[in-house]
């Protein structure tokens, strides 16, 4: 009798934006170094970075060594400490086919200070990490943060790389499609 076969479950492709904007410059650092994480760690996981400009950065955070990953992606990025200009990088993100299809199916967590905002929809799962929610007074009161979170399916601290860890962890583990869970972590 011919055996079942059970349909084996990919996980999804995680897809990180990087703000390395001025206001972000504390934290840039150990975005990164969490960002060559998950590319070492998974085969499927695409990083960018974006301040004025958007850049790819997947393949320099495919080197092993952390610091050689680390200064090939600073190298490649040329809007360091700028401005942000998030929506239109993210709408330069959705109009290149190549970049566009990293997002379709994934998660996407956005490493950000969330002043700006950019349109989720081709995503399974749209999550926004801000060092701000670190701060227990921290509350969406900005008009960008307030019309983006109706798109967000989770508002985490971006503060702690432990805590960032533990929650890029636990989407792994996540099954709910976007719109369905709406843990906001605050």
């Amino acid at each position: 009798s011919p055996q079942l076969r059970r349909r084996q479950r990919l996980p999804r492709r995680l897809l990180l934006l990087l703000d390395v904007s001025g206001s972000m410059k504390l934290h840039t650092e150990d975005y990164l170094k969490l960002a060559h994480a998950a590319v070492q760690g998974t085969g499927r996981a695409e990083v960018f970075s974006f301040g004025t400009r958007l850049t790819r950065l997947t393949s320099a955070l495919r080197i092993r060594n952390r610091d050689q990953a680390l200064a090939r992606a600073g190298a490649l990025v040329e809007d360091w400490d700028g401005g942000t200009r998030i929506g239109q990088t993210l709408l330069a993100f959705q109009s290149v086919p190549r970049f566009s299809a990293f997002a379709r199916g994934a998660v996407v967590v956005i490493l950000s200070d969330a002043l700006e905002r950019g349109e989720p929809a081709s995503a399974h799962r749209l999550s926004l990490a801000t060092p701000l929610a670190g701060d227990p007074r921290f509350r969406p009161e900005t008009e960008a943060l307030r019309a983006i979170l109706p798109m967000l399916d989770d508002l985490v601290d971006g503060s702690s790389i432990a805590g960032l860890t533990k929650f890029l962890l636990s989407l792994g583990a996540s099954t709910a499609p976007r719109g369905t869970r709406a843990s906001r972590g605050l």
